[in-house]
């Protein structure tokens, strides 16, 4: 798996390309959703290099996964917590999240490995960002 610098666009892509493709499929509504959240947009990302997160992401895990037949392949735990931990911000994490959010919603079909996904980034993310952005702002006002 390759390393993505902390807080960086390719790091969210990969997020957003894995809420996209984690079930297996990439349906058309979820990438309209991923274009109404306009989060590619604030951060510079344009078409282009959102594909080519895409494909690295791809590439990745098929190099990685477990496989189970043909066609399904297994993220495991510590796999999926890297490329959380790649995104630290609490801000952004909140931003990433609701993106991922409205991509799995827009088929509106909940597979449970999106279910997965999500539950298990709230989760990583929530027990450390309470503390982060309060602080953050208090410290901005």
């Amino acid at each position: 798996m390759r390393f993505c610098a902390l807080d960086s666009p390719d790091a969210v892509c990969r997020l957003l390309a894995l809420a996209m493709i984690v079930d297996g499929h990439l349906a058309p509504s979820e990438m309209k959703a991923l274009h109404h959240s306009a989060i590619l947009e604030r951060l510079g990302v344009d078409a282009d290099r959102f594909d080519d997160a895409v494909v690295a992401l791809c590439d990745d895990l098929l190099a990685s996964a477990r496989r189970h037949g043909r066609d399904d392949i297994e993220i495991d735990n510590a796999t999926l917590d890297r490329l959380l931990d790649d995104v630290a911000d609490p801000l952004l994490r909140m931003h990433v999240l609701k993106a991922m959010l409205d991509i799995v919603h827009a088929d509106r079909q909940i597979d449970s490995r999106e279910h997965l996904l999500l539950q298990r980034a709230q989760r990583k993310w929530s027990a450390s960002d309470a503390g982060q952005l309060t602080d953050r702002m208090t410290a901005q006002a």
